[in-house]
């Protein structure tokens, strides 16, 4: 990539940054405060560099004329071509001076990394947020921050950190927490699940999560958005929710709801959480999937970016071995869906399909411990419950005896698929399935997997939580 002036008309800030949705797709950056060395701050022009950003990069220092053999300039004031994107690092004490800069200069979007004020619960440290609304407003420009991470927009070819995924995909994430963001997104790419954009927004001075949140819930390339909130105004959220309610799935991992909680997020990005009643009966209210924890967020946004939600949560268990069967029942109905009753037709058929001693064919439906040797035992019951009315989701645990077994049996689950408009999902249990690689091709083929049938149902029952919310929603008059 090269770091050049590309010779761009003016961008006159007081009129275009008002959309917050350019902050995704800047034609121009630049990284005011880098660090010489190889300091945090440095993460934000690896990142760059790695996705291939193919605008202009502008590194701006006080003192260096060159950094890693690319020019530098000793204000943004001296960059040669506009500036729409700048990522301020700066120390907290020359802040207010980068940002009058950027206003003179006509920046766009201010992404302000630096840390060290309202998380540290003193006055001052407010004071000086308002101070920078101020100067956002005057100059033209929106902040995203401070304290904060940034933009992950992988279309644009952004990174906050180097080494992040490529690869577009439909998700957005909105988080206050920069770590979350680059940890998430990692674990989300090993089920190949890729997001559009993710946001770290931190203390939120200027742009909040309200605000983001209206920005990516319009997007029609976004079709599923993730949050990890730990304290915004209540009445500002609760307008976007109730203007977006059920329009696509939202997952909220709100934190900050116990006093231990409150006080962390206090210190961390200065958030006011308010209580957790409030925020249950608001999201509650608005049909928000909420989680609370990084396992349930990932679970959940496995399903609902893998599985159309539809149907009435029938759901049918056919597991190799008899034990997780008979836990999986229990935790389909303390989820609140329903063991479909099958067929008198379909049981008929399993009769003759299944060895008689070892198994069972009703539902929870045991094709045996031989079917870890014999695969079609498992494929064949499939195919038969596929086609019972009665059934909208078949979770399968098992798998092969050996690994070229196992890379039968995904392959079978792939080719079986939505066979009958039915939902399919893969249980990896632990002991069953030692070369996890084998299961590779069932993410890259949208079937989702979990480590026990427990955390499947979890999931599925909000997929089906979120469906009855839509039906139940008044459909507007043509």
């Amino acid at each position: 990539m090269e770091i050049r002036d590309a010779g761009l008309n003016p961008l006159h800030g007081a009129e275009t940054a008002r959309d917050v949705s350019g902050i995704f797709h800047p034609e121009s950056i630049a990284l005011i405060g880098i660090p010489r060395g190889l300091k945090p701050g440095k993460v934000f022009f690896l990142g760059l560099l790695d996705q291939g950003y193919e605008g202009p990069i502008y590194l701006v220092h006080p003192q260096a004329g060159t950094i890693d053999g690319y020019p530098a300039y000793r204000s943004v004031l001296d960059v040669p071509g506009p500036v729409a994107l700048a990522i301020v690092m700066s120390p907290r004490d020359t802040v207010r001076n980068a940002l009058e800069e950027c206003g003179i200069k006509k920046v766009k979007y201010v992404i302000l990394y630096t840390s060290g004020f309202s998380e540290l619960g003193d006055e001052e440290g407010q004071k000086a947020e308002e101070r920078m609304r101020g100067l956002a407003r005057s100059g033209g420009f929106r902040i995203l921050g401070p304290n904060c991470m940034g933009i992950y927009s992988p279309a644009s070819k952004m990174a906050p950190f180097p080494f992040m995924p490529k690869t577009p995909g439909e998700i957005a994430l909105l988080s206050q927490s920069g770590s979350i963001v680059n940890l998430f997104l990692k674990a989300c790419a090993e089920k190949r699940l890729f997001f559009r954009h993710a946001v770290s927004y931190g203390n939120s001075c200027d742009i909040d999560l309200p605000e983001l949140l209206s920005t990516v819930m319009a997007m029609d390339e976004v079709g599923l958005v993730g949050c990890y909130c730990e304290g915004t105004d209540p009445r500002r959220l609760g307008a976007v929710l109730k203007e977006n309610a059920g329009s696509k799935p939202l997952i909220m991992w709100k934190v900050g709801q116990t006093h231990a909680g409150m006080r962390a997020a206090s210190s961390h990005t200065g958030s006011i959480t308010g209580s957790s009643d409030l925020w249950k009966s608001l999201f509650r209210q608005h049909g928000v999937i909420e989680v609370s924890n990084i396992e349930e967020m990932l679970d959940t946004t496995m399903i609902f970016s893998f599985l159309e939600p539809k149907g009435q949560g029938r759901v049918v268990i056919m597991s190799g071995p008899g034990g997780p069967a008979v836990s999986a029942a229990d935790a389909v109905i303390a989820n609140g869906l329903r063991m479909a009753a099958l067929e008198s037709s379909t049981e008929s058929r399993l009769r003759t399909l299944l060895p008689s001693t070892g198994t069972s064919i009703r539902n929870p439906v045991d094709v045996g411990l031989g079917a870890a040797f014999d695969l079609n035992l498992y494929f064949d019951a499939i195919d038969c419950i596929a086609g019972d009315p009665q059934v909208d989701c078949i979770i399968i645990v098992g798998g092969g005896a050996t690994d070229d077994l196992n890379e039968q049996y995904v392959n079978g689950l792939i080719e079986r698929q939505g066979a009958g408009g039915k939902h399919l999902i893969a249980i990896d249990f632990p002991g069953f399935i030692g070369n996890k690689q084998v299961l590779d091709p069932l993410y890259e083929n949208r079937v989702p997997v979990y480590p026990t049938p427990e955390r499947a149902i979890r999931s599925y029952a909000r997929l089906m939580a979120f469906q009855r919310f839509r039906e139940a929603r008044p459909r507007p008059k043509p």
